[in-house]
C-alpha cells in the first residue's frame, strides 16, 4: 500500500513489481480502509495507470466510493465558504485546519482524495465563545459535548446543522493544553493564506498540524502507531523536500517519532537524527508487525493503563468529572 500511496514510486516500478509478486488485495483494502485512505489508493492506482492490474471490481468499489468521497467534500467546501463568510462580515480571525484546509488549499490533485471528518476551524481565543454563538444563531443549533466541564479543552462542543453535512469543531488551540506552544495559535492565524475565500494555515503550519495532533493528541507517540493518514498530508505537503523544517522536526521528539516510524514505508521522510526513544517504538512497531497476537496484547495493555491513569487523573484534578461519577455511575438508579 505505501508503494502506491508514495509520491516518490513511480507506475513502471510498480507495475513490475504487480508482474513478478501475488498481491493479496483482500489485506490492501482492509488496512487502507482502517486508516481512511482508500480515495487516495483509487486516485494513486489511476494516477500512475495501474487500475488494470486490480481485480474488476475492486476497481468498480473503490471507483464509486472516491466519487461520494469528493461529492461529499464539495459540499463541505461549500460549508465552508458560508461559514467563512460568517465570520469575515463579524471580523472573527480564524483559519480552517486539518482536512477541510487541505482541500480548500489544492493540496491534493483530485478533492477525493482526502477522507474529512469534521470542519475544523481555529479561531482567535478571545473571539472563540462569540464564532460559537453566531453558528448558533444561523442554525448549528445541536451540540455534542462532554458529560462534565473539561479544563483547558483545546475546543468547544461540536455544533451541527440538521441541514448542513458537516458538524464543526471551534478550536482556541490546536494541541492539548500542555504542549499547546508547539503550534502557536496566534502564529498560525498571523501567517495564514486566503485561497478562494477560505483562509488556511501555511504549509509548514499545516504539517506540524498533521503531525502533532497525531502525535499528541491521539498519543500515537506513546502507543507506537502511525496513521497513514497524517503521513500522506505531510507528503502531499512536500515535507520530503523541506530540508529545513525536516531538520528542526528532526529534533523534537514527537515530530521524530512520527518520521523514524514513517520512514519504514516512505524512506524520504527519514529524520536527520534520531534518540533512544524513537529507536524503541520504531523497535516497538516492528515488534507488533512480527508478533501480531502478542503486539495486540501489548497494545490493549497500553491503552488500559493510559485510561486508567488518565480517569484517576480527572478524579483528583476535576471536581465536575468527580460529580459526574457520584451521580451517574455510583448512584445510577439516582439519574
Amino acid at each position: 500500500m505505501a508503494d502506491i500511496l508514495s509520491f516518490e514510486t513511480n507506475g513502471v516500478a510498480l507495475m513490475s513489481l504487480f508482474n513478478t509478486t501475488e498481491t493479496n488485495w483482500d489485506a490492501v483494502v482492509t488496512i487502507a480502509s482502517q486508516h481512511l485512505m482508500l480515495p487516495a489508493l483509487y486516485c494513486q492506482l489511476r494516477a500512475k495507470g495501474l487500475l488494470s492490474y486490480i481485480p474488476k471490481d475492486l476497481e468498480l468499489y473503490l471507483e464509486e466510493l472516491t466519487a461520494i468521497n469528493r461529492n461529499r467534500n464539495e459540499v463541505l467546501i461549500t460549508e465552508a465558504h458560508a461559514i467563512s463568510e460568517l465570520f469575515h462580515k463579524s471580523q472573527i480571525d480564524h483559519v480552517f485546519i486539518k482536512g477541510l484546509a487541505l482541500i480548500a488549499g489544492h493540496t491534493f490533485k483530485d478533492r477525493a482524495e482526502r477522507m474529512i471528518g469534521d470542519i475544523d476551524i481555529l479561531v482567535a481565543p478571545n473571539q472563540v465563545q462569540q464564532a460559537f454563538t453566531l453558528l448558533e444563531v444561523n442554525g448549528y443549533t445541536q451540540t455534542v459535548a462532554f458529560n462534565y466541564i473539561q479544563k483547558n479543552y483545546r475546543h468547544l462542543s461540536r455544533q451541527i446543522h440538521p441541514k448542513k453535512m458537516g458538524a464543526v469543531e471551534l478550536h482556541h488551540e490546536t494541541l492539548v493544553h500542555k504542549y499547546r506552544l508547539l503550534i502557536d495559535t496566534t502564529s498560525v492565524l498571523q501567517k495564514k493564506q486566503h485561497i478562494e475565500g477560505i483562509f488556511v494555515p501555511s504549509i509548514e503550519d499545516a504539517i506540524r498540524i498533521a503531525i502533532f495532533t497525531s502525535q499528541i493528541n491521539d498519543k500515537a507517540h506513546l502507543f507506537g502507531y502511525i496513521k497513514f493518514k497524517s503521513v500522506y498530508d505531510c507528503l502531499a505537503l512536500e515535507l520530503h523536500q523541506n530540508k529545513e523544517l525536516l531538520h528542526v522536526l528532526s529534533s523534537q521528539k514527537h515530530a521524530q517519532c512520527f518520521l523514524e516510524l514513517s520512514s519504514l514505508y516512505f524512506p524520504e521522510l527519514k529524520p536527520f537524527q534520531t534518540n533512544g526513544y524513537s529507536k524503541f517504538i520504531k523497535s516497538y512497531y516492528r515488534y507488533k508487525l512480527t508478533h501480531p497476537k502478542m503486539g495486540h496484547y501489548c497494545q490493549k495493555t497500553l491503552y488500559l493503563l493510559d485510561a486508567v491513569g488518565e480517569r484517576l487523573n480527572l478524579l483528583v484534578g476535576n471536581k465536575s468529572y468527580r460529580m459526574h461519577v457520584l451521580r451517574n455511575k455510583l448512584n445510577p438508579q439516582k439519574k
